[in-house]
């Protein structure tokens, strides 16, 4: 605010107000009366003196070694080591669709990590596998971003990280123009030929789906802009950073800390957010869905997902297990997430051009399982089984029956 101040006041030249930049209360430091006493006469002398000693400065906090060097506990990925080229992707001249050849786990075990282990994560969370599983169908550099929340806060504990690629943050509201804004100078620099022009980035927003539900708007603005860059929600259902929170994408009927189980409540009282389809209405050339326990799948699209990225941007969503607010076992995160995708709940497709292709129809698999088989793992579904809750089950299975049934036909006819 004070930059703002000061910007006001010195748009007239004639101007030759002081402005003193004090920041206070920052990472929780308490704040006094002879704080506020020590910042007047601080302003009275300088306006005594007609100058400032210092004119921007931090109130409360601890003055840090300036000469503090962190040491260097990994050396940089070169583009070599990250460039196996084990999976061999083609285009099919019968239906003009990317296909996918050669992707064996054993083989992509010598892909480097991107995200080192010993981050701060709790035991069984889906992000990191879900993401680390993407990652290994992703060639050569790369630079992630992450918006705030549960990925961004167990990775970056100061003075290290567990982000061995170049990583930025930036709030839930301001991951995807942050990232389009970066995509956009790094074409500036290999224009001007300050960048060579052969050399390669893939730029990578990760979000939870609190991220997509706050930084939304931004997000379908980056996508109408059609930047170069791959957007990737990992969704465990709510705000888990802040206390587990409904968010948007939480479903029907399940419990969270603001939408309780009682008297006069049964857990959330809206159906999730299908931001797939969302982001479908924006043209992108590529959008997918994925899960960890599907993990040839997951890496295909990532690779297919990078060969899009020249054509614009590509939008993938995964299904992130969360012990902690799921009340669930922290060792059945990956079959929790296969039971949400047998049961048709998290359906696996991907769209290329707005043609709609299923991954994987558990009907046709013998494998189908009503939504209730996928509520009984998770403690905070499981009231949803109690008689007196039926109704609500009931229309959370007629609302996933009915998106499976539209998602077939999109998948049966092209112009769907």
């Amino acid at each position: 605010m004070s930059f703002e101040v000061k910007a006001a006041l010195k748009d007239d030249p004639d101007n030759r107000s002081l402005v003193i930049s004090r920041i206070y209360g920052i990472g929780g430091k308490e704040f006094f009366v002879d704080d506020a006493e020590m910042l007047f006469e601080e302003a009275l002398e300088a306006a005594r003196i007609g100058k400032i000693k210092t004119p921007f400065a931090y109130i409360g906090a601890t003055e840090g070694d300036a000469g503090y060097m962190p040491e260097r506990v990994a050396d940089p990925l070169t583009e070599k080591a990250t460039t196996l080229n084990l999976i061999k992707i083609e285009r099919s001249e019968a239906t003009g669709r990317l296909e996918t050849k050669g992707v064996s786990a054993r083989e992509l075990t010598a892909m480097p990590k991107r995200i080192a282990p010993g981050h701060g994560a709790c035991p069984g969370c889906g992000i990191f596998p879900s993401v680390d599983q993407f990652l290994k169908g992703i060639q050569g550099h790369v630079v992630i971003l992450f918006h705030t929340g549960c990925g961004m806060v167990v990775t970056t504990g100061f003075p290290y990280s567990a982000f061995n690629v170049t990583y930025i943050h930036n709030l839930f509201q301001n991951g995807a123009p942050t990232l389009s804004g970066v995509v956009e100078a790094f074409d500036e620099k290999k224009r001007r030929g300050e960048i060579p022009a052969d050399q390669d980035i893939t730029f990578i927003m990760v979000s939870g789906d609190g991220g997509l539900d706050i930084g939304m708007g931004p997000a379908i603005g980056t996508a109408l802009r059609n930047h170069s860059m791959i957007i990737l929600e990992y969704d465990n259902q709510g705000y888990m950073n802040t206390g587990h929170q409904l968010s948007f994408s939480t479903p029907y009927g399940h419990a969270t800390s603001t939408s309780n189980v009682g008297p006069r409540q049964f857990g959330k009282t809206t159906h999730h957010k299908d931001t797939p389809q969302i982001m479908a209405a924006c043209n992108l050339p590529y959008i997918f869905t994925a899960v960890e326990s599907d993990y040839r799948d997951l890496i295909k699209k990532a690779a297919k997902a990078q060969r899009y990225t020249k054509e614009g941007l590509v939008y993938g969503k995964l299904l992130s297990a969360c012990p902690l607010s799921w009340k669930s076992d922290e060792r059945m995160g990956s079959k929790i997430v296969q039971a949400a995708v047998d049961s048709n709940f998290f359906p696996l497709y991907e769209i290329e051009h707005g043609k709609t292709i299923l991954n994987y129809n558990p009907e046709e698999k013998g494998k189908k399982v009503p939504v209730a088989e996928w509520l009984k793992m998770m403690g905070k579904t499981k009231h949803l089984l109690r008689p007196e809750y039926k109704e609500v089950l009931d229309s959370l299975q007629k609302e996933v029956d009915r998106r499976w049934v539209r998602l077939k036909a999109k998948h049966e006819h092209p112009f769907l």
